[in-house]
């Protein structure tokens, strides 16, 4: 079934969003604050369907067209996926004022003001409902482009402008779809904007940061945010364990994120440069899971294949030249034994840099000054590519059991047709400091952020003092679990090389090394 879509206006996740909103009869179900578990009970004699999709979205601040579009593809899957495969859905929309500011900013565009007006009065609102095979899709092969209420919307769920990102909101959740919607194995989905890794956003009361890293941004909450902290608390408290986590948000395939998870799930489905608005393809992804009743390595890989063609194809329509979009599957109970491999690496590099051999230590200076940053403003950078460019140069720091842990980590990878062809990585990213210190890269303006708390600012080339950050280095990123098995934070303290601060498309200086496909 094809889908079919209005072009209005969209931000990032990446580029513009093509959506419809449609009014038509279906079946959802709303459930009250007072009883999340009781409010639909499964038939006792009923068959477990093979896949409940459970998705946890937000619109953002700018992504209300793109939850949209996600309530139309829930609809759009073949009429018999549904038998076997589940959705349970809660969105919740932006605050009053963002909507109002689209308004303002796109005023010259009736279509897209038009769908916001409508949108308004449930601004801040959250809704909650079902799929299941007993709905009305005939509405999906309606020619009629007039904005509606898309179903469901106006079932309100909760409280006003309640916190989405409080991690007893996303634990009830996952338990109220487990219990209306039981399944052999669980999708979970988060969708908004995403930010990757960074200590200072571990701190989630920390405003002024929470633009920066994380995933999930409540718009009507200050933009507070799950942090990994968080967002694996909020899993781990959960009735059932995701056979799947899929973050579909731009730079989530960290590697820090990816041990923070790993324990509460089977696979991880991430993306470490950015996420187009649209996001991914969930009528593909429920046909794909139905095809893949016992295989869901093989339904991921399958997924991520489509999604990356798909984007390709409106970059081409909208004619991008560079695009960065990229989806990764990681096996998570291969992580920790390359977490191990990693640590021995780590140990390697340290001994190497403090030697005292001059010619070793500018060749790995080299190698840091410059890594391949993912993206300009977050001190975060390819990790793959940064292990292949120091072995590159000290062959000594190389062995056969770190590639092949790092080769069995990822199941499937696909980046964009335009990275593929220019020889440019795609991997997990990590963070990279300098002397204890990381830097986050705003245009002019450089803002380190000490290991001690202490925070500092590049003015005309002078580095002045800042408000503290909040916390230390310690205390957020050597509490993370991937910190705990590599000591990745040691070599954060000890490297006296800025890495590079810059990222651009030709920015690659060990490109040779990584042409190849895995």
């Amino acid at each position: 079934m094809n889908k079919f879509r209005l072009q209005f206006p969209g931000n990032v996740k990446c580029w513009v969003l093509t959506f419809i909103l449609i009014c038509g009869t279906s079946m959802f179900t709303a459930c009250s604050d007072d009883d999340d578990a009781t409010v639909i009970e499964p038939e006792e004699t009923q068959q477990l369907a093979d896949y409940t999709i459970i998705y946890y979205g937000h619109g953002g601040g700018n992504l209300d067209a793109c939850l949209v579009s996600d309530m139309i593809e829930f609809y759009g899957a073949d009429d018999d996926c549904y038998k076997n495969v589940n959705v349970c859905a809660l969105y919740k929309y932006s605050a009053a004022n963002n909507i109002t500011e689209d308004l303002e900013t796109y005023s010259n565009i009736t279509d897209y003001t038009d769908f916001l007006k409508k949108l308004l009065p449930y601004a801040g609102k959250s809704v909650r409902y079902v799929i299941d095979d007993k709905i009305d899709k005939s509405f999906l092969e309606s020619d009629d482009e007039d904005i509606a209420i898309v179903p469901g919307i106006t079932d309100v769920y909760g409280d006003d402008n309640a916190d989405i990102t409080n991690p007893d909101s996303l634990t009830n959740f996952i338990n109220w779809a487990a219990s209306v919607r039981p399944a052999k194995k669980y999708i979970l989905i988060l969708s908004d904007h995403g930010g990757g890794y960074q200590p200072d956003g571990e701190l989630s009361e920390n405003v002024s940061a929470a633009r920066t890293r994380g995933v999930i941004y409540d718009c009507g909450n200050n933009d507070k945010h799950f942090t990994a902290k968080t967002l694996a608390q909020a899993i781990r408290a959960a009735k059932v364990r995701p056979a799947c986590i899929y973050l579909d948000a731009c730079l989530m395939n960290c590697i820090e994120y990816q041990f923070e998870l790993a324990p509460f799930c089977d696979y991880l489905a991430l993306s470490t440069f950015l996420v187009p608005g649209q996001g991914g393809d969930y009528s593909a992804l429920i046909n794909i899971l139905s095809q893949n009743p016992d295989n869901l390595e093989n339904a991921l890989s399958t997924y991520v294949k489509t999604v990356i063609d798909n984007w390709d194809k409106e970059a081409e329509e909208y004619q991008k030249e560079e695009v960065y979009h990229d989806m990764t599957i990681t096996c998570t109970a291969n992580l920790d034994a390359f977490g191990r491999e990693l640590r021995a690496f780590t140990d390697r590099l340290i001994a190497a840099y403090q030697s005292g051999d001059a010619e070793v230590k500018a060749k790995i200076d080299k190698c840091t000054a410059g890594a391949y940053k993912v993206e300009m403003q977050r001190p975060n950078y390819d990790l793959f590519q940064y292990m292949l460019s120091l072995c590159e140069q000290l062959p000594e720091l190389s062995t056969e059991a770190l590639w092949e842990a790092s080769y069995k980590s990822v199941v499937y990878e696909q980046s964009s047709k335009w990275l593929h062809e220019n020889g440019l990585p795609v991997g997990y990213s990590i963070l990279l400091g300098c002397q204890g210190h990381y830097c986050y890269n705003s245009g002019k303006l450089q803002v380190f952020y000490n290991a001690d708390g202490t925070c500092e600012y590049m003015s005309n080339g002078t580095l002045k003092p800042d408000s503290p950050w909040g916390s230390t280095l310690d205390d957020t990123y050597g509490q993370l679990r991937f910190d705990q098995i590599t000591g990745w934070s040691r070599w954060i303290k000890l490297n006296e090389q800025q890495p590079n601060l810059d990222c651009f498309s030709g920015y690659n200086p060990f490109a040779t090394f990584i042409t190849s496909e895995k």
